[in-house]
């Protein structure tokens, strides 16, 4: 039987649509790309992405790693410098005390020396010797324990007067002590270098006073023997810790006592190793303070307090070791390291975990990601399949027309007419795979929104059915925008999809749809508090009258992979949009509420 081919039914002849549609459904699974070279990861909210992510947290736990130790070094060098403070304080003010104790012994030696030269001067004519004189000596020199001996040299250089029993007969003429009040009748209290006694072969410090005639003549000199070793004993009785410091010297840098003792250094200059004396350098900068250097007998590193006696050509130093007063310090410091180092390998540790759950999370999108590509090819098949089932059907029926029987040449122009057609179609939907198949990157251009809704109107009430209709609302002075077209379509058919099962399922009647366009005007406030110049953006809503989103579901929208559908929804659609319209430099926003419907509108910037 004949088939007319006027009778062949429009749903029976193939649309270009079914290929575009499934075009943009496969374009909206998978991931947008925003120019060449970008990672498909591009696509998504920073929050999911897991290469700048990863870098991030790697950078902001870096930085608060620099920031702990720069905390804690500089913690500790505070401790440091006040522990080393603490230690010049405590150095000062121990030479200060030792000042006063050795001025004390000086003062009560130069008392009996004025003693005994005021006796000689009022009795001129004393026989060598005298016995009651030298019982006198004795009893002052008991009186002052750091006076080993007092004696009365004549003019002559021998001693006359003596609180030792058998001092040997010689000549101390060559003496300093004896010397400068020789030559100098207006000296007073004369301090002496160190001297080894010829009497008891010990180290000694002579201090003397000018003996004169009633007339005021030289007579000679009243001398007091100092024990350098009455200084160390009392310096070892302060009950010193290990690796402290007492010294006398002279100003110009000779060694008098020490304790600990250096028998060996008495007597020398106090010369380092680099040859240079420490102690008149600091005797330069004034009579008291501290300093730290090495010790220039044991070479040990000390903190050093020092105070020259106020008249006397004397100086008390006292040395404290620095690896001592830094001791607690040093094992603070341990500490401190230890735990800084167990915070930084925890931090590490968080750090690996937070790298690895972010692999994991990367592994779990990129599964989801295939899923929806996979279901996309699935649709794209389907359609497919059933586009080149109506070419097939018409270029059939055009064939069985042509074959049931002879036709005039008009009636067959039109069957092969028909019969092209279908052809050509199914080589224009071959086209659109293979574009597909090259995946080539898409970037915005100037849409007139309008016209693409007129266009997909079809498309979009067929998604929508049979739940719902599609109402469209459409501005006539809608500026034209900048955007991808084929995502733009998939994100306004994904909007649609996402409405329609917003739908009640056993609600009575069909549900409303409405998309709206218009030229914005409100201003806009983002999710990220951005503004958004109102004159500068178009708007496209979707709406449907459906149940609305509880307020912690629309929170969350946004969030990759979350959704409400169960085990039937993906929760990327939503993310995926906005992070289309933010990398056009619009927004997104989405208002909702029980039982009011929801109403998701994209804002898109002017071309």
């Amino acid at each position: 039987m004949a088939t007319d081919p006027e009778a062949i039914p429009r749903e029976a002849l193939p649309r270009q649509s079914g290929a575009a549609r499934a075009w943009r459904v496969l374009r909206a699974a998978r991931p947008a790309r925003t120019g060449p070279g970008m990672d498909r990861a591009a696509a998504w909210p920073a929050s999911a992405g897991s290469g700048p992510s990863g870098r991030a947290l790697i950078l902001a736990v870096a930085t608060i790693f620099a920031l702990v130790v720069t905390l804690v070094g500089a913690t500790l060098r505070y401790d440091r410098e006040r522990r080393v403070q603490n230690a010049h304080d405590q150095a000062a003010t121990l030479a200060r005390v030792l000042e006063e104790q050795t001025a004390s012994v000086l003062w009560a030696a130069d008392v009996a020396l004025l003693g005994i030269a005021e006796t000689l001067r009022r009795q001129p004519g004393l026989a060598a010797h005298d016995p009651a004189f030298e019982d006198s000596l004795r009893r002052v020199r008991n009186q002052v324990p750091a006076i080993r001996a007092l004696f009365v040299i004549g003019a002559d250089g021998f001693i006359t007067q003596d609180t030792d029993r058998h001092t040997p007969h010689r000549n101390l003429a060559d003496r300093d002590y004896f010397r400068a009040h020789l030559e100098g009748p207006d000296r007073g209290m004369f301090v002496g270098q160190p001297l080894v006694s010829r009497s008891v072969d010990t180290w000694f410090v002579g201090l003397s006073r000018r003996v004169e005639t009633p007339a005021g003549a030289f007579a000679g000199v009243a001398a007091a023997a100092v024990d350098a070793r009455y200084f160390e004993s009392f310096y070892e009785d302060l009950g010193l810790r290990s690796g402290d410091v007492i010294t006398l010297a002279t100003r110009d840098g000779v060694l008098v006592a020490r304790q600990p003792r250096a028998d060996d250094r008495v007597g020398q200059p106090l010369v380092g190793a680099e040859g240079q004396n420490l102690l008149l350098d600091a005797l330069a900068r004034g009579r008291g303070g501290t300093f730290e250097k090495p010790s220039e007998i044991d070479g040990r590193p000390r903190i050093f307090g020092y105070r020259a006696i106020e008249g006397r050509p004397l100086v008390v130093l006292v040395g404290l070791p620095q690896d001592r007063v830094l001791a607690s310090w040093y094992q603070g410091v341990a500490v401190a390291t230890a735990a800084t180092l167990a915070v930084m390998a925890f931090g590490i540790f968080v750090v690996w975990l937070a790298m690895r759950h972010s692999r994991r999370e990367a592994a779990a999108r990129q599964r989801l990601d295939e899923a929806a590509t996979l279901e996309a090819l699935g649709r794209l098949t389907g359609g497919v399949a059933h586009d080149f089932n109506n070419l097939l059907q018409a270029l059939v029926s055009a064939l069985r027309l042509l074959r049931s029987g002879p036709a005039d040449g008009a009636r067959a122009q039109r069957i092969i007419e028909h019969g092209l057609a279908a052809a050509d179609r199914g080589r224009r939907q071959v086209a659109e795979l293979l574009r597909i198949a090259r995946w080539r990157d898409t970037r915005p251009r100037e849409v007139d929104v309008n016209a693409l809704l007129g266009e997909m109107t079809a498309l979009l009430r067929g998604a929508a059915s049979p739940g719902a209709r599609v109402e469209l609302d459409l501005a006539e002075d809608l500026h034209r925008c900048r955007a991808d077209p084929a995502r733009l379509d998939a994100a306004i058919l994904n909007l649609v999809v996402n409405a329609r099962e917003a739908l009640p399922p056993d609600r009575d009647g069909q549900g409303v749809i409405r998309i709206s366009t218009a030229n914005c005007r409100e201003p806009i406030v983002s999710n990220d508090a951005r503004r958004l110049d109102p004159g500068r953006f178009i708007r496209v809503s979707v709406q449907d009258d459906g149940a609305g989103m509880p307020p912690e579901v629309r929170r969350r929208a946004l969030e990759p992979f979350f959704t409400s559908k169960g085990e039937s929804g993906a929760g990327i659609g939503l993310p995926q949009i906005h992070a289309f319209v933010r990398e056009l430099g619009g927004d997104m926003q989405i208002e909702s509420g029980p039982g009011a419907g929801t109403r998701v509108s994209l804002y898109l910037p002017r071309a």
